[in-house]
């Protein structure tokens, strides 16, 4: 039993001892360079991108207002946002009903022409215009802006036409492209493929001279649909 006892003591001993010479290795090695710690860091990066529903806002007066989208459009997500008789003025005192609580990816925008009728300077047309569009930039950042060229007409059908002239349609028209260019905006020249050899609304194409009928929409469609992918 003696003996055995002293083989137990001489084992923890030893244990203790290469223990406490091991512990003295690592130490010495860390001290001298001969091991590392090396910590390794992981960072997860999101980034948040904010994406807008397809939703094709269509913003203006009669022009846009009798412009049957669904049948024209079929299965897109096109919204009528268009009033019979509507000014620029008009539009820019609701634009929230008219535009933002929509929340449009891409407008289409075709107001002016009954500025005109009510006797409003053509550069106050414009400025009203360029006013509606940088609203909706300020206000919807994320939608895509598409002008339309004020569409011509002819006051040889009927007395629609009113005081309205090309003329001034194209002078508008001239300066909505200057500035959309600027802008680097979307301008879409809707005159050039609704006029005839005079640079009036081809007869074909409406009903009084100012409003388009169904081949005429068609036209427009037919342009507005490039845009639309």
């Amino acid at each position: 039993m003696k003996k055995r006892g002293i083989r137990i003591r001489k084992g923890l001993y030893i244990v203790l001892w290469m223990g406490t010479l091991f512990s003295l290795i690592l130490c010495l090695g860390i001290a001298f360079g001969f091991f590392t710690k090396e910590k390794i860091v992981t960072k997860k990066v999101e980034k948040e991108v904010q994406v807008v529903p397809d939703n094709y806002l269509f913003l203006g007066d009669s022009l846009t207002d009798y412009f049957d989208l669904e049948t024209y459009f079929p299965g897109q997500p096109v919204v009528n946002s268009g009033i019979a008789g509507n000014t620029t003025d008009q539009i820019l005192a609701s634009m929230k009903t008219r535009v933002y609580d929509y929340n449009p990816s891409k407008i289409f925008l075709l107001i002016g022409t009954n500025d005109l009728r009510d006797g409003k300077a053509q550069e106050a047309v414009v400025q009203n215009v360029e006013k509606i569009i940088e609203e909706i930039q300020t206000n919807r950042k994320q939608a895509e802006i598409f002008v339309e060229s004020l569409y011509p007409v002819n006051g040889s059908v009927s007395s629609a036409v009113g005081v309205r002239s090309n003329e001034a349609i194209q002078n508008i028209n001239a300066q909505l492209e200057k500035y959309c260019k600027k802008k680097n905006l979307t301008y879409i020249d809707m005159y050039s493929k609704l006029q005839d050899e005079q640079g009036n609304l081809q007869t074909q194409y409406t009903v009084d001279g100012l409003h388009l009928n169904d081949e005429g929409y068609q036209i427009v469609a037919g342009v507005l649909q490039e845009y639309m992918k």
